[in-house]
């Protein structure tokens, strides 16, 4: 016998794919932090081969001309300082932090979920625009490079 003060709200029918639906919404909220930390992995793989060519250009290759000052020439390491940062970001993604959580507060556990995911997020599009940005110096840097 429902308790005279609980309120009872009328809802519309479900649908027929509404079970189907909220089972995919649970999976994707139980993927999601993999799925962050995937992105991160592939990201710093890519980095890393970044890094690897392009120190072997610099090593290797007569990439930066000699009749540039050295001030000027320190700006051909800036794809690697910004790709350095990608990686940071990328490894605060991948890291651990001690949570104080109420396993017994859904509440608190939803709050911190939310809290730490949107952190590895941000780091995470850090490390992309880090990336990105550290390809279009590089890129100029060689089209500056062609033109003497």
């Amino acid at each position: 016998m429902p308790n005279e003060n609980e309120k009872i709200y009328d809802s519309p029918p479900s649908e027929p794919d509404d079970d189907f639906w909220l089972e995919q919404g649970k999976k994707m909220i139980e993927g999601s932090f993999g799925a962050v930390q995937e992105a991160a992995k592939a990201l710093m793989t890519g980095l890393g081969l970044l890094q690897s060519i392009y120190l072997g250009i610099l090593g290797f290759a007569d990439y930066i001309p000699k009749t540039l000052s050295l001030p000027v020439k320190t700006i051909f390491l800036l794809p690697l300082v910004l790709w350095l940062l990608a990686i940071h970001s990328c490894l605060q993604v991948m890291m651990t932090k001690r949570l104080d959580i109420t396993l017994f507060s859904p509440d608190d556990i939803r709050s911190k979920y939310n809290q730490v995911l949107t952190d590895k997020q941000k780091n995470l599009k850090s490390g992309f625009w880090e990336l990105t940005i550290g390809l279009i110096v590089a890129f100029l840097l060689l089209c500056f490079r062609f033109k003497l």
